[in-house]
């Protein structure tokens, strides 16, 4: 008997369903949950520190700055999402066009870009960095601003993911239906498939929001070029810099700080949540003129056209203004380093997106179908745990808490893949569950009334209609934890990946071969992207 056939039979029984949801139950708390959130049980055993640093004004004005600047620019980088996101996953999804797959796949590739590099090119393109040749716009801009330029770019992609795989879930037939009945395109999107849009719209606010809020290794990169490190701080810069310089209420003030965040930022994210899925978009009127004259004529080209010139100027020129180094003579280059650091991050990446579908798909599933339930409840909300807390912080915890069980070197690698299972985990099970919300159960269940068993349900039913969300989860997490600095480095500065390697050889001012060992990672990345695609799309026309 095949091993498919045995998972399909046993699925037939409630009681290892049962077991095996229980198993995974226990497996995302014990290596996903309790480590991410162990600083806070930390703060409570180490409070004479805490007091310590809440005694100290300066230290508070400091985190109380940070805390601003993190939560300001996420908040703004995520409405810019929203608005710019919607018109480009239409775009992608219901546009044919020449270059299409080409134009997909350059999406994803700010998310596959080493962060402090991605944070090196775009401070190349917009500012003057002092010491470098290369050419760029030369404007001034403050970090603040420089920050939110850069954070769109890391967040952009997760929000077009996001609403892209719930709307090729969604028939056109019924915009189609509602035109044939005398109602503009404007009207029929506006009545019919936006309101459809809402988990979609749920899953990428809270991905932009906690991806912005998180980021370390871009941040830290452009405000050392900027020369406003140790200056200006974003929360896991703030826990960056406090790692790394000899004071005494460093390890108080990290505390401090992650917990506030962690705090914050579930409350903000539980409120915007609740305020998207009771916003109700007014389907009841009708404004014949308008919705016409938004349809039709110059309107819906020149939306789409911003929507392009936006994708292309603000993120990817940016983006990929580091390949202006190409002009320069070649740097020294370790290959041999390099080709280990990326076959190290590729195995970390590649073992953090296994175990998130597998581990990742049941707990979606619960999520869209018990929500109303009390661990519905819970298992929604532990869930965005690990994505809103900042990845440096995060690393920290993990360091703490792993720690505190083995305490050599020999196993630092384990160590880091347990920490990019964790903060890659919720965005396979965001994606999926997003998408099961927005399928009819009653597929599902005309199946089992033909005598299909739970497992061959989900295989042959459910399955190949959340493919497309399934891969995004994927794609979403594989490249998070392929550019991922913060994390890794606050677990293990020696660990050998791409993200610590470069940022090491920015540390050290080596701009140019830093440089060149970004566009070789690119380089092969958008290959494999590319590959990945190609191997999809040929997939999904057998099927």
């Amino acid at each position: 008997m095949s091993l498919f056939k045995w998972i399909n039979n046993v699925s037939n029984n409630e009681r290892p369903r049962k077991a095996w949801f229980s198993f995974v139950c226990l497996i995302f708390i014990v290596l996903i949950i309790i480590p991410s959130i162990f600083v806070v049980l930390k703060m409570f055993t180490e409070w004479d520190i805490v007091s310590g640093v809440l005694g100290d004004p300066e230290k508070t004005s400091l985190i109380w700055g940070a805390l601003w600047n993190s939560f300001s620019i996420a908040a703004i980088v995520t409405v810019v999402d929203i608005v710019i996101g919607i018109p480009m996953a239409w775009i992608l999804v219901r546009k044919q066009f020449r270059g299409k797959k080409y134009l997909d796949t350059l999406m994803d590739m700010p998310l596959v870009f080493p962060t402090g590099a991605l944070g090196f090119s775009v401070v190349l393109f917009w500012g003057a960095p002092n010491g470098i040749d290369i050419p760029g716009l030369g404007m001034v801009l403050s970090p603040y601003i420089m920050l939110i330029l850069l954070h769109i770019i890391f967040t952009y992609p997760y929000m077009v993911r996001s609403l892209s795989a719930i709307l090729e879930q969604i028939e056109p037939n019924y915009e189609t239906a509602a035109m044939t009945l005398s109602a503009s395109r404007f009207t029929a999107v506006r009545t019919i498939t936006l309101p459809l849009f809402r988990a979609g719209l749920v899953t990428g606010t809270i991905l932009c929001f906690a991806r912005s809020l998180s980021e370390t290794g871009g941040t830290y990169a452009a405000l050392l070029l900027m020369n406003a490190n140790g200056i200006f701080f974003t929360g896991p810069t703030f826990i960056k810099h406090m790692k790394e310089i000899q004071d005494p209420t460093a390890m108080g003030s990290m505390i401090l700080i992650s917990v506030l965040m962690i705090v914050f930022a579930l409350i903000l994210l539980v409120v915007v949540k609740l305020l998207i899925m009771r916003f109700k978009i007014p389907i009841k009127k009708v404004w014949p003129h308008l919705g016409r004259k938004l349809s039709r004529g110059a309107v819906p080209k020149l939306k789409d056209a911003f929507s392009i010139a936006f994708l292309a100027i603000i993120v990817l020129l940016p983006t990929f203004y580091i390949f202006t180094y190409l002009t320069q003579p070649m740097a020294d280059i370790d290959f041999v380093a390099l080709m280990s650091a990326i076959g190290t991050s590729f195995a970390v990446a590649g073992v953090a997106v296994v175990f998130g579908i597998v581990f990742g798909i049941p707990i979606a599933l619960y999520i869209a179908r018990k929500r109303d339930t009390k661990l519905g409840k819970i298992l929604d909300n532990l869930v965005n745990v690990p994505l809103i807390i900042p990845t440096t912080a995060l690393g920290f915890s993990l360091g703490l808490f792993w720690s505190t069980i083995y305490a050599g070197g020999s196993l630092n690698l384990l160590m880091v893949v347990l920490g990019h299972m964790a903060f890659t985990f919720p965005l396979v099970v965001r994606n999926i569950s997003g998408a099961v919300e927005e399928v009819d159960q009653s597929y599902e269940e005309v199946a089992m009334t033909l005598g299909a068993k739970p497992f061959q349900t989900f295989t042959k039913v459910l399955m190949p209609i959340i493919q497309s969300s399934v891969i995004a989860g994927a794609i979403l997490a594989f490249t998070r934890s392929l550019g991922e600095t913060g994390a890794t480095l606050a677990i293990d500065r020696s660990a050998n990946t791409v993200p610590v390697y470069i940022i090491n050889l920015l540390d050290a001012g080596k701009h140019s071969e830093a440089a060149f060992c970004s566009i070789i990672l690119i380089a092969i990345c958008f290959v494999f992207m590319l590959v990945l695609r190609l191997v999809v799309s040929r997939g999904g026309r057998h099927t």
